[in-house]
């Protein structure tokens, strides 16, 4: 799409007397990342396939960090249930 496109949507969106948008969600609209004939992606020097790469790479560092917080979470629970244990057993050989 045209520059010219960008502009005159912004301007709409002024001449409709609503809030004026951010420069980044006229792009946002403007231009679709689905579109596999928009070269904006390629001229702003992002490489699709990097981008791919690094999302892939996110993904699993965050499935690694959630199964290692659902251990530990397990582990602090099994820990606090032996501390109220040893907690009764104390309060039992008081009396």
């Amino acid at each position: 799409m045209a520059p010219g496109g960008r502009q005159s949507k912004r301007a709409k969106v002024v001449a409709d007397g609503k809030a004026t948008l951010s420069s980044a969600e006229v792009v946002s609209k403007v231009i679709s990342p689905d579109s596999s004939n928009s070269t904006f992606f390629k001229n702003a020097g992002f490489c699709e396939q990097a981008l791919l790469e690094e999302l892939a790479a996110q993904k699993q560092k965050e499935a690694a960090i959630r199964e290692e917080f659902a251990e530990v979470k397990k582990r602090s629970e099994a820990v606090e249930e032996a501390l109220l244990k040893t907690q009764q057993l104390y309060e039992d050989m008081k009396k």
